[in-house]
């Protein structure tokens, strides 16, 4: 006995209802079509055949499900186009197994005949499908032979096919009559349909072909050269892609009164003879009409160049034709932006370009459903576009595929739609906490509150015995939770958590009527439990303090950056990944003897950081300059450990904008190599010192005080591609990825003074690195104050990457930030390159140099590092931007009276180039508690909006780009409501005690 059925659940639905236990057979075929499979032969091989032919229509999903009764071991093949796929059987009982065969994005290249054999020793099945596939119609080509031309299409259901003579294809054109072919095609099912029609016909300026059937018309304009409308100018090389096999055929027109000149097609300067080409002419009034045909039936490699139409009038000039002929097709989608924010009220559609041919069918595949997407075509028959709106907000995965006969490509983009958070309260069982979490978009800040009087006067903030989690990003949402411990008696009172982000903002509460209301006495045991703990861990710590103290030895290296594996029982037990055991990947080996070494950049103890030059790191022939971290030669085994294991790290974390990135390495036949990108303008520390004289509020600022002489600060040898043309011809060098510098000055244009171009602009050089290209245009050697927001949100956005890869850096600070081209920052870490034995920034503490000035209270004192003392550092690097370059806490020594003063909570004044907004960043950064500081995604959320709101005061431009990141920050429309980091300290404040110093 067989059962054929016809699912569109896929076989992945069965593997799933296997991990639970062997399926009944109603749930195996729910919801699924039955084929009707008869036997068709009584011969020992049991044949059989559904009882009518599988449609499926392109790019569906859907599976082929066989069941047989068959015991014991059997093999099992499907047979389709000559080949063979081994498959298996799936028992489901004693005596009854199952096969399938499943169609993922169908194709045209799946249609035909499948077989399936299924034998053991006593029976042998024998299934056979004919599988159909229904689609548009393929683009019509077109094809010439004896003065009659042939349009070609091929489809399933079968295709009509007409010829239109008007400027687009419209269902009003006029049609002309020939003669219709049908034959059958490749593809099972499909016909090929071809309408010919004599070449006297074809005098029209734009001629249309189209290929029509149920599923939807394609169009191909005749591939035609023209004179009669730009007689005597200079008409670009027109396009033309062919594959290997296909016919060619161009028409070239001509319209003149005297006709005592020839038109002819010529291939790479010779004419083409009279087998290739034919001429048609009609008299229309004065004037004369004539068409001349380059036709081949089949192109080869030969067959590729330059095709030209002459008209040997001594007035006229060539058109040319460039034909480029292809092995197979192609499909080329252009780069953009993946990730997209928006607005629940915003009008928003993803789109994509792409270069193909032939031309390709596109889907757009969203969380709720698949959609079958237009494809736009352009004028040159070979660039698209297409535009996808129905995405209903929802924020997830979408994902563009396209396909054509040789190519399929597929390209995601990420949507994030703003939400405010939906927050939900709960009791912990032992009644000794309240549970609250949210979910939203962006991430959420939480405010505790008391409400003495009800809950419609909910003012006291809850600053104690509160604990919030790290957020964390699931399908386009951010979740995140924060507990309150019921550690104090509450007597007729209500509680109310609320979380609150760009989006709005969300509340929970409860009440308790009970006076009297306490912990629980489990909760007290627990307590004298964990303090006995306590005090046992103490004197352990101390004992081992102790020994280490006995068994001191000299200073060993120990990488700053790490990565978490998890959390341990307690909260701030970080357990490390130990990236030692870990395997390295060969994949980022390059040739050692493809390095020519420079200078030195940075000397540390144990190593060392050089300049190079890298040939074909990046792509095959392009040198560029890298920086490459090495030991020196007294360094020992295990600071070559500490370099593999920073290897390893480094291939783990993956590439970001606003990270050095890793290269490469060379690890074999000699010593270790980590290559990195190279950072041309040095550390963003010593860059904010040797920029301080340049350093303007707005650029209106620098117009009215330099009357333009800042000029004077262009580099004389930097190029450009990228410009503004001036009305005197002068010319201004405009960031490639900073464009608002068009608007910023556009209104004083006109009064720069005339200079001379040559000064600072010249023609691209043939060989340079790749880095140093000509065409980058050096920056403008001036700062502003957007620039420094715009530092600052660059590093938090490399250090929200690098808390979404679970990674501290311990040791986040201005001089530990490099600076490239166009004002890009990249957080690094020297590690072992890093000369802190002689940096007065890391000072003697116990058996260790540390950055104490940079150092949250907890990794300070207790030695804890985790991802919220990492935002504590980056409070000190923006108080080292906003002052640029300023060490912290200035004309302070490091001593106990320091130490002191921090543990009171003591806090840096605002500095001079700071707003009273980013004072208060900085100042909740430094909030004593760990989990009162924001996240760096939040930080990131309130820097972009802070940024926004310049863009709109000083331009008054919506939607547009910020910063030289080449991030993918997008304008915030309205921040109104995103107080971000700022609207925890502004709700109350620190509660650590603060003393000033004297």
């Amino acid at each position: 006995m067989v059962r054929c059925i016809l699912s569109n659940q896929g076989y992945s639905h069965l593997r799933q209802r296997e991990v639970t236990g062997v399926p009944k057979l109603p749930d195996i075929w729910s919801g699924a079509k039955d084929l009707e499979c008869r036997g068709n032969s009584r011969s020992p091989e049991e044949i059989y055949e559904p009882a009518g032919t599988i449609e499926l229509d392109e790019f569906d999903f859907a599976t082929i499900k066989v069941m047989t009764n068959i015991t014991g071991h059997a093999s099992c093949y499907w047979y389709f186009m000559g080949l063979t796929h081994e498959c298996s059987l799936q028992f489901y009982s004693e005596n009854n197994a199952f096969v399938a065969k499943e169609f993922l994005k169908i194709r045209n290249t799946h249609a035909g005949e499948y077989k399936l054999s299924i034998k053991n020793e006593i029976q042998n099945y024998t299934i056979r499908f004919m599988v159909r596939v229904r689609s548009k119609p393929s683009k019509p080509f077109f094809s010439g032979r004896s003065r009659k031309v042939n349009c070609t299409s091929e489809s399933y259901p079968q295709p009509v096919v007409d010829w239109r003579f008007c400027r687009t294809p419209l269902d009003s054109c006029s049609k002309k009559v020939g003669k219709v072919y049908s034959e059958n095609g490749l593809v099972s099912g499909a016909k090929i349909i071809t309408h010919e029609i004599e070449s006297k016909h074809l005098f029209d300026e734009v001629i249309w072909c189209c290929a029509t059937n149920q599923l939807g018309r394609e169009c191909t304009k005749l591939h035609t050269t023209d004179w009669s409308d730009r007689v005597g100018t200079q008409a670009p090389a027109l396009v033309a892609f062919l594959e290997v096999g296909e016919p060619l055929l161009l028409r070239c027109r001509a319209v003149n009164k005297n006709w005592e000149y020839n038109v002819d097609w010529n291939f790479n300067s010779t004419k083409l003879s009279n087998e290739d080409s034919f001429c048609e002419s009609k008299q229309e009034g004065d004037h004369v009409t004539k068409v001349v045909f380059a036709h081949m039936a089949s192109v080869g490699k030969s067959n590729k160049g330059l095709y030209t139409c002459d008209f040997s009038s001594p007035s006229q000039t060539r058109r040319m034709t460039n034909v480029i002929i292809l092995d197979k097709g192609f499909i080329n989608v252009s780069a953009s932006h993946e990730e997209h924010e928006i607005d629940l009220d915003e009008v928003f559609c993803f789109e994509v370009n792409l270069t193909a041919y032939p031309k390709p069918r596109c889907i757009w595949s969203s969380p709720l459903k698949d959609f079958f997407c237009e494809i736009i075509d352009s004028d040159d028959g070979y660039s698209f576009s297409s535009k996808f709106c129905h995405h209903s907000y929802q924020s997830g995965e979408y994902i563009f595929y396209a396909a054509n006969e040789d190519e399929h490509v597929q390209k995601k983009y990420t949507l994030f739609v703003k939400r405010k958070p939906d927050v939900k309260m709960i009791m912990k069982e032992d009644k000794t906490k309240l549970f609250c979490e949210s979910e939203g978009y962006p991430s959420s800040m939480w405010i505790w509150k008391k409400c003495a009087e009800g809950i419609s006067n909910c003012s006291e903030v809850i600053a104690d015995d509160i604990k919030s989690e790290t957020p964390q990003r699931i399908n386009g949402l951010w979740k995140s939770s924060s507990t309150f411990e019921l550690s104090k008696v509450l007597e007729s009172i209500s509680i109310s958590c609320c979380a609150n982000n760009s989006a709005g903002l969300s509340c929970a509460d409860k009440t308790f009527n009970h006076p009297g209301f306490t912990t629980s006495p489990e909760a007290s045991d627990k307590v004298t439990y964990y303090a006995a703990i306590g005090v046992c861990l103490l004197c352990t710590i101390t004992l081992i303090v102790f020994i280490s103290h006995k068994c001191k030895k000299k200073y060993k290296f120990e990488s700053q950056m790490q990565m978490i594996q998890f959390v341990g029982p307690s909260d701030n037990e970080y357990i490390y990944i130990d990236f030692r055991v870990f395997e390295y990947d060969v994949k980022w080996e390059f040739p050692r003897e493809n390095l020519e070494f420079g200078k030195v950049l940075g000397s540390g103890a144990f190593g060392k950081v050089m300049e190079a030059s890298a040939y074909g790191i990046t792509k095959p022939g392009v040198s560029i300059q890298v920086a490459v971290k090495m030991l020196k030669d007294t360094s020992g085994a295990s600071e070559k450990d500490a370099l593999m294991s920073e290897l390893k790290m480094m291939t783990h974390i993956g590439n970001h904008d606003n990270i050095v990135n890793l290269l490469g390495a060379c690890t074999m036949s000699g010593p270790v190599y980590l290559i990195f990108e190279y950072c041309c303008n040095g550390d963003l520390l010593n860059y904010l010192k040797s920029n301080r004289e340049t350093f303007h509020r707005t650029w209106s600022e620098i117009f009215q005080r330099h009357n333009f002489s800042f000029y004077h600060n262009f580099d004389v040898n930097s190029n450009t591609r990228r410009g503004k043309s001036l009305k005197n011809d002068s010319y201004m060098a405009v960031s490639r990825t900073d464009e608002r510098t068009d608007e910023r000055v556009k209104h004083d244009l006109d009064f720069i003074p005339a200079m001379d171009e040559s000064m600072y602009y010249s023609e691209e050089e043939s060989m340079t690195y790749e880095n140093r290209r000509p065409y980058e245009e050096e920056e403008i050697n001036i700062l502003t104050y957007e620039d420094l927001l715009c530092f600052s949100y660059q590093v938090a956005k490399g250090m929200e990457f690098l808390e979404s890869k679970q990674c501290i850096h311990r040791d986040l600070a201005a001089r530990n930030i490099l600076v490239t081209h166009g004002k890009v920052v990249k957080i690094c870490d020297f590690g072992l390159a890093r000369d802190i034995m002689n940096d007065s920034n890391y000072v003697v503490k116990g058996n260790a140099r540390l950055p104490v000035k940079w150092m949250a209270p907890e990794s300070l004192f207790d030695g804890i590092y985790t991802i919220k003392s990492d935002v504590w550092s980056y409070g000190i690097m923006l108080w080292e931007i906003f002052s640029l370059g300023v060490n912290p806490y200035p004309g302070m020594q490091v001593d106990g009276n320091f130490y002191k003063l921090l543990r009171n909570g003591f806090k840096m004044d605002q500095p001079y180039y700071a707003t009273e907004e980013i004072y208060l960043v900085m100042q909740s950064c430094w909030s004593y508690a760990s989990d009162r500081r924001p996240s760096f995604s939040q930080l990131v959320s309130f820097l972009g909006c802070q940024l926004s709101a310049i863009e709109a005061v000083v331009f008054q431009k919506k939607d547009h780009r910020f910063c030289r990141s080449h991030s993918e920050y997008k304008n915030i429309q309205d921040c109104s409501t995103a107080d971000g980091p700022t609207s925890t300290y502004r709700s109350g404040e620190d509660t650590h005690k603060t003393e000033d110093v004297q």
